[in-house]
């Protein structure tokens, strides 16, 4: 038996459903340049509250609610799909400082209780918020088609990207919930195939009362003709990191595509999904000028993984402001060891043990976390003064082998949390585009081609001496994952690629590094990766109901002896 959970909040009533939309009416007619420069005004105002949205302590209100300090929006997303994976070990004494504890322990997943409520609450309140952009400003836009006035192409910006943030919402959306069989829970034929209820800008209050979970052709299908329309309507001239330009759709239509390359599915050719998931993530490498992150970039103490500013790898990211922040309620807090004031430095999160030892010495990502042997400890950058380091280094806790320091908190900043915590969050970086392209040419050419392309880019970027030669598709499957698993450990991505590819999880193994009550081993996907449908939908859409929902996953996995 697992020991007892402390502290779950039972979901007694969700902040926000898919069914709590709001109505906002569109504005009709012929526009006067004045309206247009009012609407402008006003809808600026707009979508700047979604990135907000997504990056403000207390975003969904559990915070308030429930004192769940992992309310803090898209970065506390990822960070719950980090500790659903395998290789962000959690090293300390108390493993409860891990604030993320059921997660990893694969615990209180169903559908009564916040945990997998919070991925619901969250999308669909940034969903709501991009149709409430969408239908403002896409009858002015359309008043306006075809005219060069400044206004109005800035109007139709704005209106490019709320398709943009809803299309990343829903890919999201699609990617957790459409349910992917395992070993572990009863997915029936029933429920295969199907993603969540799509809501847009003309769903009613009404339609939303019966709004069944959407097909994989019905929901993809609208999430290519999202992105599709942004690119018509972005402004082309925009390059900038910190508000989604026409590479983050690319990239996000790289993702799209490689997903569907899987999906076995008539709608959805596999040899052009996988063609097209490579031709735009190389649209990106090629016509974007991104650049991977150099080895003196990745280690940087002041400005590593926290500042655009100071790389040219970062495609799409946002901007936190310190107004908007908690001191416990930031990504900062739960990421960064050196960060005096977070959880992480007491929760000891780590590397796991045995994905380091598969990192070659000449590999400089492996200066992302303490060596086991200490003499190493030298010739690592710290961040802040040299009081800091010696706190982080020998204080109490003492930092311990394998130890994380790949996020540094901002500007360097160990002890001051209104500057530390005000970081730049990354969602996409030109590296994974390389991954794409990877992958999806293995697919469409063999193996052998996606070792060439995996071999470059490591000799290139990551390892000159790098010269791995995995044999079979399974074996390059797995040595591809490895690869990107060190490369944005910590990130949020990686836990659509384990599900895609049924890769299992492995955190008991001899001289484990996990703490014993998330040691488990899967064998192929983890059953939590299809996340339940919170019950706060249940009772607003009478379309949704146990018969049509994921299965719980809840204690599915027996704990190593």
């Amino acid at each position: 038996m697992r020991k007892h959970i402390r502290y779950i909040f039972i979901l007694l009533a969700a902040a926000m459903s898919a069914a709590c939309i709001q109505e906002v009416f569109p504005v009709g007619g012929s526009q006067t340049q004045s309206q247009v420069s009012a609407s402008n005004t006003a809808m600026m105002s707009m979508i700047k509250a979604i990135p907000a949205s997504m990056t403000t302590s207390g975003t969904v209100g559990y915070a308030n609610s429930y004192g769940d300090h992992t309310d803090f929006g898209i970065p506390g997303i990822h960070l719950r799909l980090e500790h659903m994976l395998e290789d962000m070990a959690t090293m300390a004494e108390n493993p409860f400082y891990n604030r993320f504890y059921a997660y990893d322990m694969n615990e209180a997943q169903g559908y009564q209780y916040t945990y997998c409520a919070y991925f619901w609450d969250a999308y669909y309140t940034w969903i709501r918020l991009a149709n409430d952009v969408i239908l403002s400003v896409k009858p002015v836009v359309e008043a306006e088609e075809g005219s060069e006035d400044e206004e109005a192409v800035s109007l139709a910006d704005i209106l490019g990207q709320a398709y943009v943030y809803r299309a990343m919402c829903y890919l999201d959306l699609a990617r957790l919930y459409e349910p992917k069989v395992n070993g572990y829970t009863d997915v029936t034929d029933a429920i295969i195939g199907l993603t969540v209820p799509i809501v847009d800008e003309n769903t009613t209050i009404e339609q939303t009362k019966n709004n069944p979970r959407v097909s994989r052709e019905k929901m993809y299908r609208f999430i290519i003709a999202d992105l599709e329309n942004a690119l018509e309507l972005l402004d082309e001239s925009e390059r900038t990191f910190s508000r989604p330009t026409r590479y983050a759709v690319y990239g996000l239509l790289a993702r799209t595509y490689l997903e569907l390359g899987y999906a076995e599915d008539p709608a959805f050719p596999r040899d052009e999904m996988f063609a097209m998931a490579s031709e735009y993530a190389r649209l990106v490498i090629d016509e974007g000028g991104y650049s991977p992150l150099t080895q003196s970039q990745w280690e940087d103490p002041v400005n590593g993984f926290n500042n655009a500013a100071s790389n040219n790898a970062w495609i799409w990211g946002f901007s936190l402001v310190a107004e908007n922040l908690n001191n416990l309620l930031t990504f900062v807090s739960h990421i960064s060891s050196e960060a005096s004031w977070g959880y992480a430095r007491y929760a000891q999160f780590g590397v796991s043990a045995k994905l380091y030892d598969q990192i070659p010495d000449t590999d400089f990502r492996k200066h992302s976390w303490l060596d086991p042997k200490k003499e190493e400890y030298y010739a690592y950058r710290f961040a802040g003064t040299s009081e800091d380091k010696q706190k982080f280094l020998t204080g109490n806790p003492a930092a311990k082998a394998y130890q994380a320091l790949k996020f540094r908190p901002a500007m360097g900043e160990c002890s001051d949390f209104n500057i530390g915590n005000a970081a730049d969050y990354c969602m996409m970086r030109v590296e994974e585009m390389y991954f794409i392209e990877i992958e999806a040419q293995a697919q469409l050419k063999g193996a052998e081609e996606g070792k060439r392309l995996l071999k470059k880019f490591m000799n290139t970027y990551r390892d000159a001496s790098y010269s791995r030669n995995p044999g079979t598709m399974q074996d390059f499957l797995t040595e591809m994952l490895l690869q990107k698993r060190v490369e944005f450990w910590g990130e949020g991505i990686l836990l659509y690629d384990y599900k895609r590819l049924d890769m299992g999880i492995t955190r008991a193994y001899p001289g484990s590094n996990h703490a014993g009550v998330f040691k488990y081993n899967t064998t192929g996907r983890s059953p939590q990766w299809n996340i339940v449908i919170t019950r706060a939908e249940f009772q607003s859409n009478t379309a949704i109901n146990d018969s049509n929902n994921n299965p719980d996953p809840s204690g599915k996995i027996e704990l190593a002896q």
